[in-house]
């Protein structure tokens, strides 16, 4: 009989680890599956990071671009001040030269505000040209 109560002792035993296997088979099949699912998410995420990064420093870029050619044309354009000033200057009767040096003017710009402010010399400006 304790023969009989040996076996029985050890079937509940076998039973019941091979149940408790199972249960953590189970269990470490689908914790595998939720890993493989989060490493994918985990590489959609960080592919999603790496394109929005690249447009990032693409608009930075195209700032930094804007932002030169605005300063470029900021220094091409004379302000309205040294025309202004030019304008004074001509009307004083100041050279053309020292107009182009003075204001910063282009020769013909320099003609041009001679001619429709200049001073005394107007009429003997104007046959030169």
């Amino acid at each position: 009989m304790t023969t009989l109560f040996l076996a029985i002792g050890s079937l509940l035993t076998a039973v019941i680890i091979s149940g408790t296997c199972y249960r953590l088979y189970k269990l470490s099949r689908l914790q595998t599956e939720k890993i493989a699912s989060l490493q994918n998410q985990l590489s959609a995420l960080c592919a999603g990071a790496v394109g929005t990064d690249e447009r990032i420093i693409h608009f930075e870029q195209t700032l930094n671009k804007l932002k030169e050619y605005q300063n470029t044309i900021s220094l091409d354009i004379p302000s309205q001040h040294s025309y202004d000033h030019a304008i004074r200057l001509a009307r004083k009767g100041v050279d053309i030269n020292q107009l182009i040096d003075n204001c910063n003017l282009s020769d013909e710009e320099a003609h041009l505000i001679s001619r429709l402010h200049g001073g005394k010399d107007r009429t003997s400006n104007q046959e030169l040209h």
